[in-house]
């Protein structure tokens, strides 16, 4: 169980936006390579597809270290790992940055990976922490909101940024951004309690309350199907939709917006609707949207149109998601924002997987089949949630 918090005085809008700008920091690293991939393929003499395997990587460090750092440093005061992990964070992106071959930037980006685990669910955890209970699901929007802002100018701003100063001068900047980071939450962030170090019986007693893995499931799913399309989207914009650079850009561009769009709307649909409804809502309008990628005619302006809409669902998961699972296990919400985390960079592990190794074999054509089937998982586990839940209650 975690130590009693009190709740700091004041207006936790500040420290509510140096938590996003450290959720922004985390976001704009592991996504920065999608719109480097046509550089780093050429200097490091690799596929472009290949290039997924450095989002897969990333996830897929996360997803462990998450964990581990609940076990190792939960204890610590938040700030201080807050801070501690974006140091590694920018650590990571100057090794990054000098990184001599293919091997040697997977490398880097686990450091990077070590950092960001270090931040991402603390931060989430720490903005709910910072206001009354009946806010809690705007904080975490809020917080999460700069996962999605980075989703916005990460991989488009790479993209325009790396011809006038190459691949590896967008990551020295991005480990400038994580330094400014470190300094604002250090300078703005309130001291917060930490909670107790996790072991693991408390992995397995968080994991044993009724509801808690197969919501984490149906998180898995629900983004695996997003990266196997997001992780390889400009051989997949190209192949599909026939997108040229500019539109490849603008389309990533169109991505991160409607992640904004569907983030903000979130606390607001959950407030009218409730969790459940909206979270279903939103797995239905995206495997809508993915099967009208199946059918759309080859017009790079669909493709910037369907792919915002997909992530403007998709999006709209996330905030109701971690309130659900605060929900079902409020005691431990360190432990249940951390366990999501990891789901949820397990899911982008996957998902860039799958990408990267089936859009040699299906073709950019048929890319979205998979992602399709991971959705439809997703709605009828959803449902069968529900329906336990509502027999639960009766």
């Amino acid at each position: 169980m975690q130590r009693t918090v009190t709740k700091p005085s004041g207006d936790p809008r500040w420290p509510l936006f140096s938590l996003a700008f450290a959720f922004f920091t985390v976001g704009v690293t592991s996504l920065s390579v999608v719109g480097l991939s046509h550089w780093i393929s050429q200097d490091l003499h690799i596929l472009p597809s290949q290039t997924g395997l450095l989002v897969t990587a990333f996830a897929l460090i996360y997803a462990v270290a998450a964990l581990l750092v609940q076990s190792l440093y939960g204890h610590w005061p938040r700030r201080r790992l807050l801070v501690t992990g974006l140091v590694v964070l920018s650590l990571g992106l100057l090794l990054s940055a000098g990184a001599g071959s293919f091997t040697q930037l997977m490398l880097a980006r686990a450091v990077a990976a070590v950092g960001a685990a270090m931040i991402g669910p603390v931060a989430s955890a720490t903005g709910s922490l910072l206001v009354p209970p009946e806010r809690q699901g705007q904080a975490l929007a809020t917080v999460f909101g700069g996962f999605t802002i980075a989703a916005v100018l990460g991989a488009p701003l790479a993209s325009v940024l790396a011809p006038s100063i190459g691949w590896r001068g967008v990551f020295l900047a991005l480990a400038g951004v994580g330094l400014l980071a470190a300094v604002l939450v250090f300078r703005i962030l309130p001291p917060v309690a930490a909670g107790q170090r996790v072991t693991l019986n408390t992995y397995r007693r968080g994991l044993s309350v009724k509801g808690v893995r197969s919501t984490l499931l149906v998180t898995l799913l629900q983004i695996a199907a997003l990266f196997i399309v997001y992780a390889v989207a400009g051989s997949y914009l190209g192949g599909r939709f026939g997108s040229s650079a500019e539109w490849i850009s603008a389309t990533l561009l169109g991505l991160g917006l409607g992640g904004v769009i569907g983030n903000a709307v979130s606390s607001a649909a959950v407030t009218r609707f409730g969790s459940r409804p909206t979270l279903l809502f939103t797995l239905l309008a995206s495997a809508v949207t993915v099967a009208l990628l199946l059918v759309a005619p080859s017009l790079p302006w669909l493709g910037l149109a369907l792919l915002f809409l997909w992530s403007a669902f998709a999006n709209m998961f996330q905030a109701p998601q971690q309130a659900r699972l605060i929900g079902l296990h409020p005691t431990e919400r360190g432990l249940m924002l951390a366990l999501n985390a990891s789901i949820l960079y397990l899911g982008i592990s996957l998902g860039s997987w799958l990408g990267s190794g089936l859009l040699p074999r299906l073709g950019a054509g048929h890319l979205v089949w998979p992602a399709l089937g991971l959705l439809v998982l997703a709605v009828l586990l959803s449902q069968r949630n529900r329906l336990g839940s509502n027999r639960h209650d009766a």
